[in-house]
């Protein structure tokens, strides 16, 4: 069961960040099919910051395994051999 609340959206916006600092610190990875998001706001926002748009897709990013390594890259870790 999911529950919202109205109160969630005053701590929802008192967690905003107006503008990245240091955006080599962050990894966007957004989807042009994105249902509740839009990408472009998104992109606009992380401005700067390494950013990965697929084309389709959803907000859950399903096919996620897809791009795995390139974020365990960008994080500094090295993906597992396959096996």
């Amino acid at each position: 069961m999911f529950e919202f609340k109205r109160e969630y959206i005053d701590e929802l916006k008192a967690l905003r960040v107006e503008a990245i600092t240091r955006p080599e610190r962050y990894f966007l990875v957004a989807a042009t099919g994105d249902e509740v998001l839009d990408w472009r706001e998104m992109a606009a926002h992380y401005a700067g910051a390494r950013q990965f748009v697929i084309e389709g897709s959803d907000h859950g990013i399903s096919e996620f395994e897809q791009y795995v390594d390139a974020v365990l890259e960008f994080c500094g870790i090295a993906s597992a051999p396959a096996a």
